[in-house]
């Protein structure tokens, strides 16, 4: 049951907002503090979220929330390496010996997300699934901005509760800081079109394999429990002909690179779904503001290609709990979270530019022209 007032809202259940509410909450607990927490998320408790790897030194965030010894029970699997077509038509590897945290995982994305929601109900926090946020309005509370915020609830009942500090952990949308009218800054959109299905036969396949076309570029994963997914990213433009009939054109752009489409078309399939996302790269003008602040994909968004948005996300809230506690307990907070972000953000856009740079092989691609700068 929702209450009328609490001291932190933390719009958006994933791995950002869970890890914020997390953050708080455990610090609390070992302050001796008390704050109420609520977490809302629009979709439901099992919807599937895309992401389903993340790099080895994930357990070095992990360990700080407290939630690596259910890690290692979630049924998570090890990917010994990465096989790419990019820049010829050589095979490459990346292999994971030469990291010093080791291999990558392949998610069990449900274990993984469910560790994360259980911890922060369990220090406390309050989670409600199927709770869309509409819109904000400020309200001066004793001498110090807060929020309302109004809530439609099953896609039915309209609500609002008072905030004295909110977390937009949104998506890329960033749905409550456009709401104070903060845009975001784009540099490039793209789409991913995504099949996941679960293998009719087991099969021992552990490798990341990544492929380019002269117009997208591809990836192919097998994930725990025998399922596998397949995903094509490409430019908005080709969304209508890639999901026509039936994802028809979609099926035929993923069979054509010989290293993805090899392996697609070799096992058997079943129980199979096909979705599409819309993919923003970009940064909140500003990431945090009079007590609200923009986590994950919400302060910033990465092209799928950086392999960072869960490890992102996570590591944002973590830094970003900090920045609310200092609030909460009337203290300056000890990290600059904005120029974090923003030299995140710098980081990232030099080493897309170098990644794509890395395709010459059609310089007359507006995709890979575009997107070498």
């Amino acid at each position: 049951m929702l209450q009328t007032h609490y001291d932190v809202v933390i719009i958006g259940g994933g791995p950002a907002g869970l890890a914020t509410a997390i953050g708080i909450a455990s610090d609390l607990l070992t302050s001796n503090m008390k704050a109420k927490i609520l977490l809302i998320d629009q979709r439901s408790k099992d919807h599937q979220r895309i992401g389903e790897n993340v790099p080895s030194d994930i357990s070095v965030l992990l360990q700080r929330l407290g939630v690596e010894s259910e890690f290692s029970k979630g049924g998570h699997e090890p990917c010994p390496d990465f096989a790419s077509v990019w820049g010829g038509k050589e095979l490459l590897y990346n292999y994971a010996v030469v990291n010093p945290y080791g291999h990558s995982w392949r998610l069990n994305r449900h274990s993984f997300d469910l560790a994360l929601v259980n911890k922060a109900k369990a220090l406390g926090a309050e989670i409600v699934w199927d709770t869309r946020f509409i819109e904000t309005s400020r309200r001066q509370q004793d001498g110090h901005i807060a929020y309302e915020l109004f809530l439609q609830i099953d896609s039915q009942e309209t609500r609002s509760v008072k905030a004295d500090f909110v977390v937009d952990a949104t998506g890329s949308k960033a749905s409550f800081a456009k709401g104070l009218n903060v845009k975001k800054t784009l540099d490039d959109k793209l789409i991913a079109i995504v099949h996941f299905a679960e293998l009719e036969q087991p099969h021992k396949g552990k490798q990341v394999r990544i492929d380019a076309t002269n117009n997208s570029w591809c990836y192919h994963t097998l994930m725990p429990h025998q399922k596998v997914m397949s995903m094509l990213i490409t430019d908005p433009s080709e969304r209508k002909a890639l999901e026509k009939d039936n994802y028809h054109a979609f099926k035929t752009r993923l069979a054509k690179p010989l290293w993805v489409g090899d392996k697609a078309q070799e096992i058997e399939v079943t129980d199979e779904s096909y979705h599409t996302y819309m993919i923003n790269s970009g940064l909140l003008e500003q990431v945090e503001g009079e007590n609200w602040i923009a986590v994950g994909d919400a302060a910033s968004s990465f092209d799928p290609i950086a392999a960072q948005g869960i490890y992102k996300g996570i590591k944002h809230g973590i830094f970003a709990a900090e920045v609310v506690l200092a609030k909460l307990k009337g203290t300056e907070p000890q990290i600059n979270y904005g120029d974090m972000i923003q030299q995140d953000y710098r980081q990232y856009l030099r080493n897309r530019a170098h990644i794509y740079q890395l395709e010459q092989r059609w310089p007359d691609s507006e995709f890979w022209q575009k997107r070498s700068k």
